[in-house]
């Protein structure tokens, strides 16, 4: 596959995800005709419309990938993709805390932390002199 053939297929995936991570980077470099083959379940199960629609999906996505620990590039990335179909913060962040109960206080600070980022929210910092960092 050429290189022109790759970038084309990365454009193809953003049109239909709304993002591209770099493990999709990866993968079109490495082995191109597996994403081809891979790809149609993507539509089945994700970028589809089928009875769930794409915002609901999304939600989705963003608590199962904080439940999962995913890194928070690829939770933004899903945050992003949620706005963009209609979810509003709030619904976000509810699904976020939907996380806490089955998964965990961390699996729910990896997807907070996605979520204040990608919606421009500033944590507050205390008046007090600078405390030692903590995660």
């Amino acid at each position: 596959m050429t290189t022109q053939e790759k970038s084309a297929y990365l454009e193809k995936i953003y049109r239909e995800r709304g993002y591209v991570l770099e493990m999709h980077k990866i993968m079109v470099e490495a082995d191109l005709d597996w994403v081809k083959a891979y790809d149609p379940f993507v539509q089945a199960t994700y970028t589809g419309q089928r009875t769930l629609d794409r915002k609901t999906k999304e939600l989705l996505q963003i608590a199962v990938e904080a439940a999962l620990r995913a890194d928070v590039e690829q939770i933004r990335a899903h945050v992003r993709v949620a706005l963009q179909h209609g979810a509003t913060p709030q619904e976000i962040l509810e699904a976020l805390e939907c996380v806490v109960m089955p998964m965990g206080m961390l699996a729910f600070r990896q997807g907070l932390q996605a979520w204040a980022a990608e919606v421009g929210l500033q944590p507050t910092e205390p008046s007090i002199p600078r405390l030692p960092h903590s995660s």
